[in-house]
């Protein structure tokens, strides 16, 4: 039994004889990060937002041959 807690970036679980052709991926993550530190602190009325003005963020091409299947 295979158990499978997530998938990610183009994940595969592959079983026997396989055959990945043409087996691209491209993947972008926006992230933040912070810290409240201190006795009692605490985050009040939070408000977050991402500024991200890229049109294309990572172009990406993807060429191959082509890939005869016996």
């Amino acid at each position: 039994m295979i158990k499978v807690n997530s998938f990610e970036n183009a994940s595969a679980i592959n079983v026997g004889q396989n055959l990945l052709a043409e087996w691209h991926n491209s993947d972008k993550k926006t992230m933040g990060l912070g810290q409240n530190m201190g006795d009692g602190a605490q985050f009040l009325g939070t408000r977050s937002f991402v500024d991200d003005r890229d049109c294309v963020d990572a172009p990406s091409t993807f060429v191959s041959d082509r890939v005869a299947i016996p």
